[in-house]
This record gives C-alpha cells, sequence and structure tokens, in this order.
C-alpha cells in the first residue's frame, strides 16, 4: 500500500526529540516494516540546525512555509509592535496560510500518482489533508492526539478561537476515518458531529526492539553520575500537565530514607529554571540529574536506570485526553511506575499487577506509593515485568499500523463497490 503520512503541524520536527516526533516516526517505521510504501510530508526537520536528525529510512518531502507566508506574518508582528501588543494571531495566520499552500503544492506532486491513501496527524487550521484527499479521491485518515483548540486555549492563546474550532470540525467530519488516541478524545470527536462509526481509538505504541526489559548499564550510571544509589526518573516535557512541580516536594521527602537517592529528570520546557530554582533553594541540587532532551535511541537505556518511573501528572480542567507516550516506554522497559489515575493511564496501568496508582495532585498518595517501591524490590520486579508483557503484546506501533491498514482496505474496497 502506497501511504501518504501528512505532518504538517509547524511545531513537530519529524527528525527531532519530541514525543510528537517519536509519535510520527514510530508509526511511519511500523508502515514500512510491513513492507508498505510511505511518503512522509512535513514543515519542519528539526527544531535546531545543532540537533542531530533522527534516521528515517522514508522517503521525505521537507516543504516549510513559503517566502510569501513568512513576508505576511512579518507584516503582522510589525503591526503588533506598532500598538505595542502582543497576541497569537501571526502563529495563527502563518498556519492558515501555509495549509493553504501545502495542499497545492502537494497536489501538484501527486495528482499524477497519488497515494492509495492519506494519513494526516491533525494540526491547528489543518485542512491541507482534506483538501488533497477530495482532489486525488482517495481515502483520508485524520489522526486526533488532542482537542486543539482547547488545548490553545488552555494552555496558549488563540485570538481566532471561534475559526480555529470551526477548522478542526470540519476537517473530522470530512475524513474518511477519525482515529484518537483516547476514549474520552473519541468522546469528544463525537460530540462535534462526526458518525461514532468512524472513530476508532489507537492508543499511543512503543517501539518494542528499543524499549525492552535489561539489565542497567554500569556505563550509563557512570555517565549521569547516579552513584549507587536508587533512582526515581522522569521522562517528558517540563510543562504544567505533566505534574513536573511535584518532583521537587517528592524529592525532598524521599532523600533522607534512601542514602545516595538521586532523582533524573530527561526532557526540557519552560518548567525548568522554576524546577531548579526550587530544587536549590530545598538543597536538593547534589540529588538530581537534568539530562535535556536525549536523541531518542538513548532513552530507553536511561529509562533502563530507574528504579521507578514517574507519571505524575495533575488534574486539568478538562476531560484528561492524553496517551502518555513515556508510560508506554516506562512499562516496555520492565521499569515499576507510579502514575496518577488518569483517564487512559487507568486503563493501561492495573493498580497493584503493572504499576502502582494514586489520585491525582494527592502528594502524599504519590509519596507513600514511590516509598513502597522503593522499599521493596521483589515487587518492584513483579510490576516491571508485568508491564513489560502487557506494553509489548498489546502496544506497540507495529500492531498499531496493521489495525490502520486494515481499516484502510476496507475504505478502499468500499469505495471500489460503490
Amino acid at each position: 500500500m502506497k501511504i501518504l503520512y501528512l505532518s504538517s503541524d509547524l511545531g513537530i520536527p519529524v527528525l527531532g526529540r519530541k514525543g510528537a516526533s517519536v509519535h510520527v516516526r514510530g508509526l511511519v517505521s511500523a508502515f514500512v516494516r510491513a513492507g508498505h510504501f510511505v511518503v512522509l510530508a512535513a514543515p519542519l526537520l528539526n527544531k535546531t540546525p545543532w540537533e542531530e536528525p533522527a534516521s528515517l529510512n522514508v522517503p521525505l518531502l521537507h516543504l516549510p512555509p513559503s517566502a510569501d507566508t513568512l513576508n505576511a506574518v512579518l507584516a503582522l508582528k510589525a503591526f503588533n509592535e506598532g500598538l505595542g501588543v502582543t497576541n497569537s494571531l501571526p502563529g495563527e495566520l502563518r498556519r492558515i496560510l501555509y495549509n493553504q499552500e501545502l495542499g497545492t503544492q502537494l497536489k501538484r506532486r501527486f495528482e499524477s500518482a497519488p497515494p492509495d491513501v492519506i494519513y494526516e496527524r491533525a494540526s491547528l487550521y489543518g485542512t491541507a489533508g482534506v483538501a488533497l484527499a477530495r482532489e486525488l479521491k482517495v481515502p483520508l485518515f485524520v489522526e486526533l492526539n488532542a482537542p486543539l483548540p482547547v488545548e490553545q486555549s488552555a494552555y496558549r492563546a488563540t485570538v481566532l478561537g471561534e475559526l480555529v474550532a470551526q477548522a478542526e470540525r470540519g476537517a473530522l467530519l470530512q475524513a474518511d476515518a477519525v482515529l484518537t488516541v483516547s476514549a474520552p478524545l473519541r468522546d469528544y470527536v463525537v460530540s462535534l458531529g462526526v458518525e461514532p462509526g468512524r472513530v476508532s481509538v489507537v492508543p499511543n505504541g512503543v517501539d518494542a526492539t528499543l524499549f525492552q526489559p535489561s539489565p542497567p548499564d554500569p556505563a550509563g550510571r557512570a555517565r549521569w553520575g547516579l552513584g549507587n544509589g536508587p533512582v526515581l526518573g522522569f521522562v517528558g516535557g517540563l510543562r504544567p500537565w505533566h505534574g513536573v512541580e511535584a518532583l521537587p516536594t517528592l524529592l525532598e521527602k524521599l532523600v533522607h530514607r534512601y542514602r545516595g537517592l538521586r532523582l533524573v529528570i530527561a526532557g526540557d520546557g519552560p518548567l525548568r529554571g522554576e524546577l531548579e530554582h526550587t530544587l536549590k533553594e530545598r538543597g536538593l541540587t547534589r540529588s538530581v540529574v537534568f539530562t535535556g532532551w536525549l536523541p531518542h535511541e538513548e532513552v530507553a537505556g536511561l529509562i533502563r536506570q530507574f528504579d521507578v518511573a514517574l507519571a505524575p501528572y495533575s488534574q486539568p480542567e478538562h476531560a484528561f485526553y492524553f496517551s502518555p507516550l513515556k508510560l508506554f516506554e516506562y512499562m516496555s522497559c520492565g521499569v515499576p511506575v507510579v502514575a496518577a489515575a488518569l483517564g487512559q493511564i487507568a486503563e493501561i496501568v492495573r493498580d497493584g499487577e503493572t504499576g502502582l496508582l494514586y489520585p491525582p495532585d494527592e502528594l502524599d498518595a504519590l509519596t507513600e506509593a514511590c516509598d513502597r517501591l522503593l522499599a521493596d524490590p521483589a515487587l518492584r520486579q513483579r510490576l516491571g515485568q508485568a508491564a513489560a508483557k502487557e506494553i509489548r503484546g498489546l502496544y506497540t506501533w507495529d500492531q498499531n499500523a496493521a489495525r490502520v491498514v486494515e481499516l484502510a482496505r476496507a475504505l478502499i474496497l468500499a469505495r471500489q463497490n460503490g
């Protein structure tokens, strides 16, 4: 099958280190392993010129915004500066104009040799896939990882709130199939008027060949200066909804109970400065290791250094629609997790069997769960082994790809039969 994978989000470097980047490459690589032909089209390859690009063995169409789009955005920024105001309008205009020109570029490239199916990762104002599928008369899959207008309003800003919601609804209604990463997100899509039979839940997955149980590498322990004590670990963006604000207090409560305890924080984001300041104020700096963003192929080795892996999400004001990539990677490595009992997390982690759950935002319960695991190596081993078996059996990119292809074949057959 010929698959055009469209990642039009201007904030996702498809060869970079963000979780969304890993998701794109994981599914694309799984399609290829299954014998399908994939072309990946995207506006952004890496976040900076200094970041080593991840390897991806598929044809890659790098289609950045045109000079005309960038000039329009610069003009709007200059207008804002003249008024002494700051708003999200330049960024939103850039997304709108980019999607218009992207659809035109892709039509020129594929109208004489169309794909069998278009697979689009939904983005703000992401309409290029709908336009292209209509022109080429091929099925369109839209993968939704969040209710984008809700997320934009809650965590960032939007001037065109109604328009961005209309764009999302329009794309979802016109897609042949919508794939959501969680059940709450499926409910959201159905609430917009999409026929329930066209919406499937496909959670995040893992590369089981990379994220597998294995003894910790002594060289990795030495590299990060972890010493001989136990390790608490967190992987992910240092952003408010990840619950990382709880980490300093958690460490403060446990550091005197376990000799040589270390907290490893792998990732980066806007809360890093605040975390470093709080840890310094509390005299905990020597017990913490910040790795920053790591190449994805190095993450599994770091996770295997953890004695306890953390997913301390806080309760959001909206439904918890996430499908946390870190959770699947922790568990696939056979490391026991302590996670907030929210949304899909409570479906993936069976409390006391494949990990430990605690009520979100209850720091004492988080501390108690970590304490329980740190004090009981046999429990850590039992939960970790069960978790690895569960994830590797049910939640891999290869299984996700197989499900998408099965749905695609059914859609193609239905079109052929009229």
